[in-house]
């Protein structure tokens, strides 16, 4: 019997039309653990209006995870929300919304430690190899990643140039979860490409 040792965490990239996008999750909803509702290029009004929608479909609320918007999420009665590293004081989220669950992107061990101290309930730590969305950064791999999953006790999910081949290596450096936009919602076929990652991110 298999159990699942690393999550799958599909991240919304910003490029699809709203229909489009809710069929694509209600696809690939059932072979991922969560998906972070991403979508930068939208107003704030555009944004709440396109989670009310992805919350009358079919998609299963408990699959998803509000990006920034904590007030939203709570609202529509979505337990998770994800925060960007600046700009919104997650102790201050952690305080209001008790019961939700927060965790927050990170790109250095500092950073982490601070979220944990603060009562994140994870970490997003990238981006770990190379990726087209960070043309010209250097990414921070696996041996950093390491480092930071010794370091904390809450869980670690990486992001950044995944591949599902990669996903072997992500648990051999402790990560708990790997974090995907472009690897899916940029496939020609994403249920396919989302059973290559959730296959190889399951031990038999």
């Amino acid at each position: 019997m298999g159990r699942d040792l690393l999550k799958i965490i599909a991240v919304t990239n910003g490029q699809l039309k709203e229909n489009s996008l809710i069929k694509t999750i209600e696809q690939i909803e059932h072979h991922i653990d969560f998906v972070i509702i991403r979508e930068k290029q939208k107003s704030r009004n555009e944004y709440l209006s396109f989670l009310n929608h992805l919350n009358e479909s079919a998609v299963n609320k408990e699959k998803l995870i509000v990006h920034r918007d904590a007030e939203a999420a709570c609202n529509l009665g979505i337990r998770r929300v994800h925060l960007p590293e600046h700009g919104i004081s997650l102790k201050e989220v952690k305080n209001q919304y008790k019961d939700m669950i927060t965790g927050r992107s990170v790109h250095s061990l500092e950073a982490a430690k601070k979220a944990e101290d603060q009562g994140a309930d994870y970490v997003m730590y990238g981006h770990i190899f190379e990726t087209k969305s960070k043309a010209g950064i250097d990414p921070r791999g696996l041996v950093k990643l390491e480092k930071l999953t010794s370091a904390l006790k809450i869980p670690v999910i990486a992001i950044g140039g995944i591949t599902p081949a990669k996903i072997k290596d992500l648990k051999q450096a402790g990560a708990q979860g790997a974090a995907v936009m472009s690897g899916i919602f940029e496939s020609n076929d994403p249920l396919e490409t989302v059973s290559q990652y959730k296959k190889e991110a399951t031990y038999v």
